[in-house]
């Protein structure tokens, strides 16, 4: 059956005249009437009386049977289409720590959150040791942490490296390169960027010299920041993130902690509802490390 004749044989019946129904259809009266028959043809039915010389028409009993069918019809006809229309969704469920999350991968996300985006991202934001929990149990499709836990379950690739620097306000006035024995460490707020990041601090001064501030965030690395005789070593990003909101100095780090590293994990029993998601999110996630944009960012 054609949508067309179904449409037209529903606004006879409501209407009650075949004038009226293409006046509501924007047709000639013609045409309904083209449309009906062929309606009728279809059924092999007569499904309206046409009697002349009267302005008000009736359906005969299969017509006023056929009203309700004609609208389930037409309304699984539009279920239909919109159906066919919606794009495929497939959801991804991401864990990342705050670092990656603040100063690098919310452009790649934004890209993501667009509404013509095939994924339907949830991204948490937690400690590394807790993403390869989430990864181990399946609780997170995929995760971005700084190091490596050794698991039997668990696929592990370094996904990029950045450089440390040095950041500190401009009011201290620090060079653009400066040597680890040249800082005080009592005014340093410590980020930790891993275990090699902790063994390099560790050789050039002692945990348990002194007291100092330290933060796991980006928001409290920020706020801390302000203070002018503060000073932290950060990867580039970061440092390149803060210096956007903050009067901050970036300078190079003579013999400079190792870079800081990037790891892409994944379960190596990837759930079936997962494999398509993750599939076309590495393909977003390739492009974006490879583009100039990013680039500029960690070199």
């Amino acid at each position: 059956m054609n949508y067309s004749n179904i449409e037209t044989f529903l606004a006879i019946a409501e209407s009650k005249s075949l004038s009226k129904a293409a006046e509501k259809l924007f047709l000639s009266q013609s045409t309904i009437s083209y449309r009906l028959n062929a309606l009728e043809q279809d059924l092999n039915m007569k499904l309206v009386e046409r009697d002349k010389g009267k302005s008000v028409i009736t359906l005969t009993v299969k017509g006023n049977e056929f009203v309700s069918i004609a609208q389930m019809w037409k309304s699984l006809y539009k279920n239909t289409n919109e159906w066919k229309m919606q794009r495929s969704i497939q959801k991804l469920r991401i864990a990342s720590v705050d670092s990656l999350n603040s100063c690098i991968f919310c452009e790649l996300y934004k890209k993501l959150l667009n509404k013509d985006s095939p994924l339907l991202l949830n991204i948490g934001t937690h400690w590394t040791i807790s993403i390869h929990e989430f990864i181990e149990s399946q609780e997170a499709d995929i995760g971005f942490v700084l190091w490596e836990v050794p698991s039997k379950n668990i696929v592990s690739k370094p996904l990029f490296i950045e450089r440390m620097v040095l950041i500190s306000s401009i009011a201290v006035n620090y060079p653009d390169k400066i040597h680890p024995s040249d800082l005080d460490l009592e005014n340093e707020i410590y980020f930790y960027c891993g275990p090699n990041f902790r063994i390099w601090h560790d050789y050039w001064w002692d945990s348990n010299d002194k007291e100092r501030s330290s933060v796991d965030t980006i928001a409290l690395l920020k706020l801390f920041m302000r203070v002018a005789e503060h000073w932290s070593i950060v990867p580039i990003s970061v440092a390149r993130t803060l210096k956007k909101h903050l009067p901050i100095r970036i300078s190079e780090i003579i013999d400079p902690p190792p870079g800081r590293v990037c790891y892409q994990i994944t379960n190596k029993y990837q759930l079936p509802r997962s494999k398509k998601s993750l599939e076309i999110f590495e393909g977003y996630l390739n492009d974006f490390i490879h583009d100039d944009q990013f680039i500029s960012l960690i070199k």
